[in-house]
């Protein structure tokens, strides 16, 4: 509002009229250029750009609202034009979101280990190359998931480096929660160990160096399900976690 009020004053001033029209369309178009920024994730611009900017969208509010005849083919252009930024700017954000999170997954630290997910929709890949962790969800594909009940529905999967207290039948590793301390633990397949607390399972795979914990918090995954994916986990590609 006080850009408005500012811009239809000096407008005014410099003999534009009618200005409230130019004010109005500068105002909605800083907006419109705010919102496309946002989208395509583009971060703050300098501040030595803004007053070119300011100046290019008065130019551009002045042609827009320029009477017929008047400039109205390149008004048409322009609109397009605005028209076609809108999902332009969508398109450049999600490219800009993977590229960030394939370099994230690149600079894990740890070994990028997940299991055959046929049947379940990975979700939330995260990870840190200072922690040396890599976080992610798996929830089955079926009907009645509650997405919003992840400690009920969803499979936990950590990766992390091997603890040095990892002596079975003592189990430590790195949960999604936090280190899982001294937990008894029985060998189920070779290099992968299995516990179970109250409702909780929690399945330890070892592979490359690190440990692959998949922890089930709930009742709705069964222990043959969550043994099936302990048998799959193998390295993957970063891609396979922007599916």
């Amino acid at each position: 509002m006080v850009g408005f009020l500012t811009s239809w004053l000096l407008l005014r001033l410099a003999g534009v009229r009618p200005a409230w029209r130019v004010a109005v369309l500068t105002s909605l178009l800083f907006w419109f250029g705010i919102e496309l920024s946002e989208r395509a994730l583009a971060g703050s611009f300098p501040t030595v750009v803004l007053p070119l900017a300011s100046a290019a969208l008065f130019a551009l509010a002045t042609v827009l609202t320029a009477p017929r005849p008047v400039f109205w083919r390149p008004r048409i252009v322009l609109l397009i034009g605005l028209a076609l930024l809108w999902p332009l700017s969508g398109l450049v954000g999600a490219h800009r979101t993977e590229a960030s999170k394939r370099s994230e997954l690149v600079d894990a630290g740890v070994p990028l280990l997940a299991p055959d997910v046929t049947g379940y929709r990975l979700d939330h890949p995260w990870a840190t190359r200072y922690g040396h962790e890599f976080v992610y969800r798996l929830w089955p594909e079926r009907t009645g998931v509650d997405a919003n009940d992840p400690n009920d529905w969803a499979v936990h999967v950590t990766v992390a480096p091997l603890e040095s207290g990892f002596h079975p039948p003592v189990c430590e590793a790195q949960g999604d929660s936090g280190p899982l301390y001294h937990m008894p633990c029985e060998l189920v397949a070779p290099n992968t160990w299995r516990t179970v607390r109250q409702h909780a399972v929690f399945y330890f795979v070892r592979r490359k160096g690190a440990m692959t914990v998949l922890a089930s918090y709930g009742t709705h995954i069964t222990d043959g399900e969550l043994r099936a994916l302990a048998s799959t986990v193998a390295v993957r590609e970063p891609g396979f976690f922007l599916r």
